[in-house]
This record gives C-alpha cells, sequence and structure tokens, in this order.
C-alpha cells in the first residue's frame, strides 16, 4: 500500500502533515528533484510551462535496458517490451512519485471520469502475468480486477453499460489481450483483440473478432470504442495498412471510422472532447517504426470523412502516445526520429502547432501521459448481445447502394452472396495469395432490389462476396464479425457513410432467413481433383518449355519438348507463383501473375480462357493490363461454358490445391 495520497493542486500531503506552496509548481519539482534522485531515480529537464494545471501519470520505461529503441510486435504499446516499466505521479507541489513500488512492473494508466481513480496493468512479480487493477487516489485502496492466467494490457474505462432487464447500468472497462491459439496470416503474429469485464472481474467478454491483430483504442464521447486494427485490401491493394475502426462497447456493429483517409498506418486515438466539435486525435506514418510513433493528424468528430488534417510535418523528431487535456492541448511524447534520445514528454498545442517539453528523464522513455483530473462522462450504451448464442443475423437493404456511381453494377445483376470465414489456426502457414486463408460458409440468393438476410456464426471473421450472373465474384467486403443474438446490417455495398437509405421494405424481410450453421462448409472446386483434368485435356500440348507460358509441365529434353514429367503440384505453382504481389506487377509483365485467388475477375487464366479482361472499372488499373485471347489455330478447342465456370468458381473460392488438404501448399 502507498502511504502518501493526492491533494489539490498546489498542495503536497504526507500522512497528517500539510504544506501549501504559493511558488510555481515547478519551481518546488526543481528544487527538490536533486535531493529525490537516489530513492526514485527520476530527473526533470528545466521546464517551459510554469504552473502547470494538472497533475499527471505517465509510464516510463528504462532506456538502460532497452537502448534508444522501442520494438514491438504490436506497433503503438508495450506489449513484448522485455525491460520493465513503472507508474510515475507527477503531482504539482509534490516530488515525482512511483506508484505501486513493491511491483516487478506497473503501466498505461487510465483515469476514471471523476478524476479520482486510476486504471491500470500491473505485473506483481517476475513470473506473475500482467493483470488489471484499480488504484483508489484518495484512500490509496488498490483493487484487483481481474485475474487471469495470460496477459491483460492498456485498460480504459467504459461508460455504463445496461440491458433491459437490469434494475441499474454499470461501469465496464475495456482491455488488450493476446491470443497466442491464434495466428495472424498478414502480419506473422499472435492475433490481438479487445476485452471487457465488468468493475469486479465478471461478465469477461471478446469485443473484437478479426484475422490479425487490434491494438487498444480510446472511448468516443458517443460510446463507441475507435481503435487500430491490422488490415488488407487483396488484391487491389495487398500491403498491409492500420485502420481505424469503431465498434460498440459490447463488441457490435464494427466499421472503418476513416476509410481510405491519411496516411498507411494510423494508430493511438485520443479525443478531444468539445461536443460536435470535438476531435479525434492519432498518430499516422506511411512506414510502420518499431515503437509505432509518427506524426501526428486529426479529424473531427462531426464530419470524420471529410475534416482530416495533418498536425505535424516534422523531418526531425517523431511523436507517440497523445492524450488530451481538459483545456485542449495535448500531453504528447516525442523522440528524435533518427533516434539518439529517449522519447520526453510535452504539451502541444493545436492552435499554434507547437510542442513545448515538459517533463523528461533521459534515462526512461516517457510515454503515455494522463491528466489526472474530471473528464466528461460519454453517453451509455445498451446491449443485446447473447454470449450463449452461436449465430447473429446479418441483413443489407440494397447492395446496388454503393460508392462505383455510375461504374456500379446495374440493378439486377447480382445474384448471390457467398459468405467467407478467416482462418487464423497457427498451424496454417502463408507463402501465397490469399494471405487470408479463408472456407466458405455457404451462398444464400439476393433478392431482386438487392437486399439480403441470413443467419451467420458469431464471433468468427468474415467476409462476403457479391456473386453476379457470370458466376464472378464482383465485389468483396473487409473482414467484420458478428455478435450473438444480434441483428447486424448494413445499408448497402461500401455506400457513402454520410447519407440516409430510402425508408422502404427490403424484399429480403418478408421471408424467412436462410442459416448458416457454424459448422457448414460449403465444398468447393480444387485443383487436384478439378481444375488439373482440365488442364491436361486442354492446355499441356501448348504450355511446355520451348513453347508458350506458362509452362505448366516441365520437359526431360529441352529439344523435344512435352509433358514428359506432368504433375499437378508443378502446374499449380507455376500458375500460382506470383500471387503474392499482384497489384505491383507492372501492366506490361501483368501476364506473369495468372491466378489472383480470390478474384478470379482480375486473374489473367480467365481472361485468357473467355477472351477478354474482365476487370472492373473500380479495380484501379487492372482494366488496362493486356490479356491474351484464347487462340484460333486449327485444332484448339475452346473451353466448354461449365470448365470455365469451373475455373472461375475455383480461383473466387481461394484457388486450393486440394479440399482434403484446403491449406497445403505444394
Amino acid at each position: 500500500m502507498i502511504s502518501a495520497r493526492i491533494g489539490p493542486i498546489g498542495t503536497c500531503r504526507h500522512l497528517s502533515r500539510t504544506v501549501v506552496f504559493n511558488l510555481p509548481v515547478w519551481a518546488f519539482l526543481l528544487g527538490t528533484v536533486m535531493s529525490l534522485l537516489p530513492v526514485g531515480q527520476l530527473r526533470a529537464v528545466p521546464p517551459l510551462v510554469d504552473d502547470f494545471p494538472y497533475p499527471i501519470v505517465l509510464t516510463q520505461v528504462s532506456l538502460e535496458e532497452s537502448g534508444e529503441q522501442l520494438v514491438t510486435p504490436y506497433p503503438g504499446s508495450l506489449v513484448g517490451v522485455k525491460q520493465r516499466s513503472r507508474l510515475v505521479l507527477l503531482q504539482p507541489g509534490h516530488e515525482p512519485e512511483i506508484l505501486l513500488p513493491t511491483f516487478f512492473a506497473t503501466a498505461e494508466a487510465d483515469v476514471f471520469f471523476d478524476g479520482k481513480k486510476l486504471l491500470l496493468a500491473g505485473k506483481p512479480a517476475a513470473d506473475a502475468p500482467w493483470n488489471i487493477y484499480e488504484l483508489d487516489l484518495e484512500t490509496r485502496t488498490l483493487r484487483q480486477i481481474t485475474h487471469d492466467t495470460r496477459d491483460c494490457r492498456y485498460p480504459t474505462y467504459q461508460s455504463t453499460q445496461y440491458v433491459l432487464d437490469a434494475p441499474l447500468p454499470w461501469f465496464q472497462i475495456t482491455f488488450f489481450r493476446e491470443l497466442t491459439e491464434e495466428k495472424s496470416p498478414l502480419t506473422g503474429t499472435p492475433v490481438s483483440a479487445l476485452f471487457s469485464c465488468r468493475m469486479d472481474g465478471s461478465h469477461f467478454r471478446r469485443l473484437t473478432v478479426n484475422h490479425s491483430p487490434d491494438l487498444p483504442g480510446t472511448l468516443l464521447p458517443d460510446g463507441r470504442i475507435v481503435f487500430p486494427s491490422f488490415r488488407s485490401s487483396y488484391p487491389q491493394n495487398p500491403e498491409m495498412r492500420l485502420d481505424l475502426f469503431a465498434v460498440n462497447t459490447d463488441g457490435t456493429d464494427p466499421a472503418n471510422f476513416l476509410p481510405g483517409i491519411g496516411a498507411r498506418y494510423k494508430l493511438m486515438p485520443t479525443v478531444i472532447p468539445r461536443g460536435l466539435l470535438g476531435k479525434l486525435v492519432f498518430i499516422e506514418n506511411d512506414e510502420l517504426t518499431a515503437d509505432g510513433a509518427g506524426q501526428m493528424a486529426c479529424v473531427d468528430l462531426r464530419r470524420p470523412l471529410r475534416t482530416y488534417q495533418r498536425l505535424t510535418e516534422d523531418r526531425t523528431w517523431l511523436y507517440h502516445s497523445p492524450c488530451a487535456l481538459p483545456d485542449g492541448r495535448l500531453l504528447v511524447s516525442r523522440r528524435p526520429r533518427n533516434g539518439g534520445a529517449s522519447f520526453a514528454l510535452g504539451v502541444f498545442d493545436l492552435e499554434t502547432r507547437k510542442w513545448t517539453p515538459l517533463f523528461d528523464d533521459p534515462r526512461y522513455h516517457d510515454l503515455f501521459a494522463r491528466p489526472v483530473s474530471p473528464r466528461p462522462l460519454p453517453d451509455g450504451r445498451s446491449s443485446g448481445v447473447d454470449d450463449t448464442a452461436s449465430r447473429g443475423t446479418l441483413y443489407c437493404l440494397s447492395v446496388y447502394d454503393n460508392d462505383l456511381g455510375e461504374k456500379g453494377f446495374p440493378k439486377g445483376s447480382i445474384k448471390k452472396l457467398r459468405v467467407l470465414q478467416a482462418i487464423t489456426d497457427p498451424k496454417i502457414t502463408g507463402g501465397r495469395y490469399p494471405r487470408l486463408p479463408f472456407r466458405v460458409l455457404g451462398e444464400i440468393p439476393i433478392y431482386p432490389d438487392g437486399s439480403f438476410q441470413v443467419e451467420v456464426p458469431s464471433d468468427v471473421p468474415l467476409s462476403l462476396q457479391l456473386i453476379d450472373e457470370r458466376g464472378l465474384n464482383v465485389r468483396t467486403s473487409g473482414w467484420f464479425w458478428v455478435k450473438g443474438g444480434i441483428h447486424q446490417g448494413c445499408i448497402g455495398c461500401h455506400e457513402d457513410p454520410e447519407r440516409v437509405p430510402f425508408n422502404r421494405m427490403a424484399d429480403a424481410l418478408w421471408e424467412d432467413r436462410p442459416r448458416i450453421e457454424p459448422s457448414a462448409s460449403m465444398a468447393v472446386p480444387d485443383f487436384v481433383h478439378d481444375i488439373w483434368p482440365v488442364i491436361q485435356r486442354s492446355c499441356l500440348n501448348c504450355h511446355t518449355p520451348q513453347q508458350k507460358k506458362p509452362w505448366l509441365a516441365p520437359s526431360a529434353d529441352p529439344a523435344h519438348p512435352g509433358p514428359v514429367s506432368a504433375s499437378p503440384a508443378y502446374s499449380y505453382t507455376q500458375l500460382v507463383r506470383s500471387a503474392g504481389s499482384p497489384s505491383a506487377v507492372p501492366a506490361a509483365d501483368a501476364a506473369a501473375v495468372y491466378v489472383v485467388p480470390g478474384a478470379a475477375r482480375l486473374s489473367p487464366l480467365v481472361w485468357h480462357v473467355v477472351s477478354k479482361n474482365l476487370a472492373k472499372p473500380w479495380d484501379g488499373e487492372w482494366p488496362s493490363r493486356p490479356y491474351k485471347p484464347w487462340p484460333h489455330d486449327a485444332g484448339v478447342q475452346p473451353l466448354s461454358q461449365s470448365d470455365v465456370q469451373l475455373i472461375i468458381q475455383w480461383i473466387d473460392t481461394g484457388a486450393v490445391y486440394d479440399r482434403q488438404h484446403p491449406f497445403e501448399i505444394p
């Protein structure tokens, strides 16, 4: 238990003795800091901000143990950083104080809305897991909330939660956990997710269900959580990104908060609450640094899709872990871009765009600073999630309501909806696209007005494909999830999020919704059993060495080309070998990519057999890529329509080699 307790600004309290200081706050700190070095090992540079009006709690990470740079598999966090960290309280009129000094490590404090309690991650002993604790700053009572055997990190307070059959609402917390039993094919690291529980540790719930890591976020004034999430827009843009997503505090209605806006990597969001004029500030970068540091940017909460602006364009410094002060300024740490010094804490003024140093101990990284002061209570949230349910309902008003304009697909052209589930089994490794292995759960019809509804498995990563009259997947959704017992819907297919839909009754709602069971898995074509016979029958005579590429069979004697040792494994690798970076291949060399798993319309193999580039106007530069039409030579017969449909379905459902071993690659 800690003996000292926090007092009012300008007051220092030790046990029963109270001293009031009339000197500037930092004059007191400068006068006492040297005498504290043997005990706390804290040092402050001469600050340029006098009479700072708020106590501050921050996390320090030893520079002596870590070197100059922090390295973590989860950017913007300290997860995986092996050196110890500690929480330090900077109180006006009080010497810097190490909180919970008997703990092996502490980090990542959040302040309750009344400014009187701290939520923190703590590790009591070297061999103990990280868990979540709450510290009452007035009584110095410490209470453990989670009792997990796995690390729980980055706790934040939620606003109130309520359900119809509960007498009163209650507060909850959000925290971050790594899931070693799930591996992301996108990042190569374990999947991580956000979880919640009540203040007594009960009602443990996973909030985010992604195929890749989700990182710690912040609470919006409307009660939702904004958090960074690793994503990829394969195949149009296979590069990994960090997007900011929003989700309700019960894990429902995940949505991309800033789609296609800002730099490639966006993380460490914080809110400056000002009602409708509030802002979301975040760190962003086009190159991901080892510690997640970058430049600062912001959007208005009222119209986030139209108000993006960069706050810093600094070639000398990189910024980390911003947090709003009550007066609208930001606490934010920064370090030199090229290293050479630790993170120092300062105050950033959004009007002048200037950073002023506030506190620095050169032997520590000073990060994740929070003002210890009251802050507005965000809106409460209701919940209808049934954690025991294995399914939820997904619906859409019209897939024809989209962002494609005149380039979009005409009404009546979309016939089916295909439902996919991402696979995160750590035994499955990548090596080719899709980077995100998936299985096909099933297909349902699309109604003439473009609507659908379907029951789908809950708490698994899902994606949707729209299938046209030719059997082509013409558009694929991003990955999302549905919570148990919830009816979750969308207006359209990438529709304008600032528009309101027409008030009409969707056709799909007049009939019973189809159901896809959690154990469902639709039989799909594979290469060994379905495509290889077509290759043998129609392709091997021409596609061998000394003849046309791709060479689908090797030859024992180059002088006498022929399918001497043809095998499905060899043919498969020749077709799919270049699919790992489809959009990176120059148009002039586009023939080097033959199969784009998950996108038959972008696969030159399909273009070849139908003698047409099938890319859509919304596919970027793909429609301009050259293709080789099917030859009209004597003796060369075109593929049957059934063979063409088989190839299209094989590619759109993942270009599996052998369905008996769907995630093994030859």
